[in-house]
């Protein structure tokens, strides 16, 4: 009896010290984001269980990021919802570098009229977007705030402004 007593109090401090470190390192990851240009934190949660294994083998399975407000470039992004897998240092232990992302960026079409040289009245008629095709056929930007490897796999129009779908490969960030 004593003994199962033994085991199950020592089963708990390991769940309890793994939420914790979990907490402690999304918020380090949170902290770290913020400070690249975030005006608000973004919401980060690591997946998988136990993290205090993936911890020591230096490789979290999967990190997901949510955030709002950064600027690319000319544009300020809405919404960003990223979800970044196999992430562990990088080589020479500068920054991370994540084996695959995927994710998307929301921006706003006001934001990107007023980026085209189009005044933002004329985008919306009613809430719809009448001027979205002509002036989004017509706007370049360069993203130089995107990390390396990481890419604008596809955009799309919605009711809420551009969707733009990310992907990479071997993408280093931090």
């Amino acid at each position: 009896m004593a003994v199962a007593a033994v085991v199950v109090a020592l089963l708990a401090a390991l769940i309890v010290a793994d939420r914790v470190a979990v907490i402690h390192v999304q918020g380090r990851i949170a902290a770290r984001m913020e400070d690249w240009g975030f005006p608000v934190g973004p919401q980060v949660r690591i997946a998988g269980f136990p993290f205090l294994h993936q911890l020591a083998a230096g490789r979290l399975s999967e990190v997901v990021i949510f955030a709002a407000g950064k600027r690319l470039g000319p544009v300020q992004v809405k919404r960003l919802d990223v979800t970044l897998y196999e992430v562990r240092p990088s080589r020479g232990g500068n920054g991370r570098t994540a084996s695959r992302l995927s994710g998307t960026a929301l921006v706003g079409l006001g934001g990107l009229a007023e980026a085209g040289g189009t005044p933002r009245w004329a985008v919306y008629g009613g809430g719809i977007p009448v001027a979205a095709p002509g002036f989004l056929r017509d706007i370049t930007f360069s993203f130089s705030a995107l990390p390396l490897a990481m890419m604008v796999q596809s955009v799309s129009v919605t009711s809420q402004g551009v969707q733009l779908h990310l992907a990479g490969r071997n993408v280093r960030f931090g």
